[in-house]
């Protein structure tokens, strides 16, 4: 059953996340916005701006309070949802940004781009705390599972499965 057809974006919608407390949905478009609706009432909340090229990713933060976006303009941008602002862009990338991640208990970012590079950042000082990249071309997608420190990575070639940190602190 159609509940809903969410139609602010002036182009196509690359990518939607659902808020980890069910309350909220965010889009990302080749408009350049990322668009934040009202999970019940689909009402349109907030529109963030501030990328120069198409939204190709989106991800809720564990708390909801995060939006994290990456671009065809080779950021990651940050959004405060709450104060409707960017408080971090992430430059590091050389080619565009096609997957984004919050993981769900550990403090990092992770982002892929189409040079083939996974960058992960923590969270709370953005900064960059490593590059991987394993030759396989493009990455298109990143998977994080909540109470594991294994992530899924998608590329042109196929997909990995990596364990990140240490087994003890």
């Amino acid at each position: 059953e159609l509940l809903q057809t969410l139609r602010d974006h002036s182009i196509g919608v690359l990518s939607v996340a659902w808020s980890p407390d069910s309350t909220k949905i965010v889009s990302g478009s080749r408009d350049e916005t990322v668009k934040v609706w009202n999970a019940e009432t689909f009402e349109l909340l907030q529109t963030l701006e501030g990328h120069s090229s198409g939204v190709f990713s989106v991800a809720w933060s564990p708390d909801s309070t995060k939006i994290v976006s990456g671009s065809d303009d080779k950021t990651v941008k940050v959004w405060d949802y709450q104060a409707r602002t960017c408080v971090q862009t992430l430059s590091d990338h050389s080619h565009n940004v096609s997957c984004v991640a919050y993981h769900p208990d550990l403090p990092i970012i992770i982002t892929g781009a189409e040079d083939g590079a996974v960058r992960i950042f923590h969270s709370n000082t953005y900064s960059l705390e490593n590059t991987l990249n394993y030759g396989m071309e493009r990455v298109w997608s990143v998977a994080v599972r909540k109470g594991s420190n294994r992530v899924g990575l998608g590329f042109d070639e196929g997909s990995t499965m990596i364990k990140l940190g240490k087994e003890q602190p």
